[in-house]
This record gives C-alpha cells, sequence and structure tokens, in this order.
C-alpha cells in the first residue's frame, strides 16, 4: 500500500472536495492562502487536510482535515498532517492550530491523531449552539420589547449608507476591536442586512449585532460588540432579543440558525441557560489545539 501527500491546484481538486465543505471549497477557489493537501492510497483520493496560510501572519490553521472511512489506520491521517506541517515550515509558519467540535463523529480520531504528532492537549475555546423557529419564538415569547435609553436608537443595517459602513474601518483601531467582531473581518460571507442591527448614541454608532448567511437556509449571529463604556448595562442581550425578532420575520426563509458563545463569556452562558435553552437543538464544544513547528 502507497501512501502519497501533495498539494492540489485546479482540476485536481474536484476528486476531493467531498472530503470537506462547500463553504471550505469555496473558499479554497477564492483565498490565497488556502491550500488544499490531498492524499492518495494505491494513487486513489483518500483523504484532504486544508489549511489556511496567511502571509504575514507566523501562525496557520488547519480548517479540516479527513480521511475516508475505507482509508483509516493505515496512517494516511498522520502522513496528511506530517505534510501540512512540512508546508506551514517552508512558509516560516512557526505555529500550526485546529480546532473542531467535541461530539463531531470524528472527534475521537481527531484527538488521537493530534496527540500521536505532538499537538497541545485540547482546550475549550467556545460552545456553538444551533436551533430554528422554536428557539426564536420562544425568546420572543418572553422577552419585552425593548424601550433605548433616551439619547439611543437601533437601526437596520440597510439603513446604513456607504460612507458609514466606511467609517467603521477607523472606529475598530479607536476601540481596539478584534477582527473578529468587526464588519471587515468576515469576507466570504454576505451580511444578513434585514436581521443585523447597529446601536446609535446620537449620530455615533457604538455597537451592533452582525449576522452573516451560511449557504440558503441558516443565519450565523456572528458578532456582537459595543462600545467599551456600555458593555455590562443590558445593551448587548437587548440588541441581540431585538435581532432576533428580526430574524424570527423571515424565518420561513431562513430557518436555521447558528452561533458561537466564548469560553469567557459568563453572561451570555446565563442568558442561553436562562432564556434559549427550551429551543437549542443542539450545542458543541469547540475544542482548540495547536502545535509549535
Amino acid at each position: 500500500m502507497a501512501i502519497q501527500c501533495r498539494v492540489l491546484e485546479g482540476f485536481h481538486r474536484v476528486p476531493f472536495s467531498r472530503f470537506t465543505s462547500s463553504h471550505t471549497n469555496h473558499r479554497c477557489d477564492r483565498e490565497s492562502g488556502m491550500v488544499m493537501i490531498g492524499a492518495f492510497v494505491d494513487d486513489r483520493p483518500a483523504g484532504l487536510a486544508v489549511v489556511l496560510c496567511n502571509a504575514d501572519n507566523e501562525s496557520a490553521l488547519l480548517e479540516s482535515i479527513f480521511v475516508d472511512p475505507s482509508a483509516r489506520r493505515r496512517g494516511a491521517g498522520r502522513r496528511l498532517l506530517e505534510t501540512t506541517e512540512a508546508i506551514c515550515i517552508d512558509r516560516s509558519i512557526r505555529t500550526l492550530r485546529g480546532s473542531w467540535y467535541h461530539d463531531a463523529p470524528s472527534a475521537s480520531s481527531i484527538g488521537s491523531l493530534i496527540e500521536a504528532c505532538g499537538w497541545s492537549s485540547p482546550e475549550e475555546k467556545s460552545t456553538v449552539h444551533r436551533g430554528g423557529r422554536r428557539v426564536l419564538e420562544h425568546l420572543d415569547r418572553t422577552s419585552r420589547a425593548w424601550r433605548p435609553p433616551e439619547g439611543f436608537r437601533l437601526e437596520s443595517w440597510s439603513d446604513l449608507s456607504d460612507t458609514e459602513i466606511e467609517s467603521l474601518g477607523p472606529l475598530r483601531g479607536r476601540n481596539e476591536i478584534p477582527l473578529g467582531l468587526h464588519p471587515e473581518g468576515e469576507s466570504m460571507l454576505a451580511v444578513s442586512a434585514s436581521t443585523s442591527v447597529v446601536l446609535r448614541r446620537d449620530e455615533e454608532i457604538v455597537g451592533w449585532m452582525l449576522n452573516h448567511l451560511i449557504g440558503c437556509e441558516t443565519l450565523r449571529y456572528s458578532s456582537l460588540w459595543l462600545r467599551p463604556d456600555l458593555i455590562g448595562r443590558g445593551f448587548g442581550i437587548s440588541i441581540t432579543i431585538e435581532s432576533s425578532r428580526r430574524h424570527l420575520a423571515v424565518v420561513d426563509r431562513l430557518p436555521r440558525l447558528i452561533f458561537h458563545v466564548s469560553r469567557d463569556n459568563d453572561a451570555m452562558h446565563r442568558f442561553v441557560q436562562r432564556r434559549l435553552m427550551p429551543g437549542i437543538e443542539r450545542s458543541s464544544r469547540l475544542l482548540v489545539s495547536e502545535r509549535v513547528l
């Protein structure tokens, strides 16, 4: 049995597209930093690793790794991971990171693989919740309409002008907004303009709840940000609820939802437990690990 791994380009990716999600395949076509490494067992496609290598960063992200069930326990997964690490080293990348859900069908296999290859012990990064109409209707029934304090108002993302959207770039620097919470942090998915909301104080933008479209049926509640002096005053929960009500208005078109809660966000974890759990369909812990190269 011969196992070979190599970087895939162009039409050579096609036989391997079934080994990862359509979203990841789309990103590989659009983002220059995405690298697909295919594993062949006896010249047949047997597995795939996808890694995001940023040219201006010393770390890379292992987006996905998968071995066809018929080719497992033959060393293909380990060879894929070793090839990925070698590619990163050639690009002067010092750290390779990866993440996966604790309840994924391949979770135990991934854990065993990274342990054998010298990766760090997995740590919980966040909890990922999934639901649909039931959670939106439950939240709507159990929540009062929000009355913003004087001087504050909510607007739809669709109400922002192009100039105002451009002004959010400097806002990131002034408020030290993490890229993952900023509109510029997601370049591949479209903002759901009808369900995303912006919080203003007078004419200044001081917060938002941004949602993105995943496929044709799923809405991802992506980023909740508030100006630091407003944190802890109930604004975050309130604008999240208002965003969910806008989602409920179009739930026939977007019947699925997904959102992350970071491990350290105690307030949001309490909110989920008290207000959302009756409607949540699945909750998964997102585990992370890394390898210093």
